[in-house]
């Protein structure tokens, strides 16, 4: 078993690693919420069995490499289901600033991805919690459900009261 104790580099971060398109490494699959642990052990795509024990403070991400000598191997964060909203064309600026301080009273994470505003979900029912919570500005955005991957914008992690 490969023990990992921190990342090597990342590929959207290091230049070292920027063009590592030769295949000549392994994926480890994981979700965001693995991501969190500390101590986890998966298997990559290969079946290479990887024991991860980061040191206190150490954090993966996507793109992270946990191998730097061949094959590498890459940590690929899964997608998940989000709430995906966006603002219709031409708003006044006043539901651009509700649709903001609503969102903030739910103390979720989001990801802002071009035009769309994620925040992860567990269940598609909660697309109606959704529309009830932003009823008055409901005919201003677009809210629909969908699977991708979610990269929380720095520092709004979100907490809870």
């Amino acid at each position: 078993m490969l023990e990992v104790n921190a990342p090597v580099g990342n590929i959207f971060a290091n230049r070292e690693f920027e063009n590592i398109e030769d295949g000549n490494y392994e994926r480890l699959q994981v979700s965001r919420i693995e991501l969190e642990k500390r101590i986890l052990r998966k298997k990559t795509d290969c079946g290479t069995d990887v024991g991860l024990k980061l040191n206190p403070g150490v954090r993966l991400r996507h793109g992270d490499i946990i191998r730097g000598k061949d094959p590498k191997i890459i940590i690929e964060q899964l997608p998940e289901k989000v709430i995906s909203m966006r603002l219709k064309p031409g708003n006044p600026t006043e539901i651009n600033v509700l649709l903001g301080h609503m969102i903030g009273n739910m103390h979720k994470p989001i990801s802002i991805q071009n035009e769309d505003i994620l925040i992860p979900i567990q269940s598609e029912a909660e697309k109606d919690i959704f529309i009830k919570i932003f009823h008055s500005i409901v005919n201003y955005i677009e809210i629909k459900i969908d699977e991708r991957l979610f990269l929380p914008q720095s520092g709004t992690e979100g907490h809870h009261h």
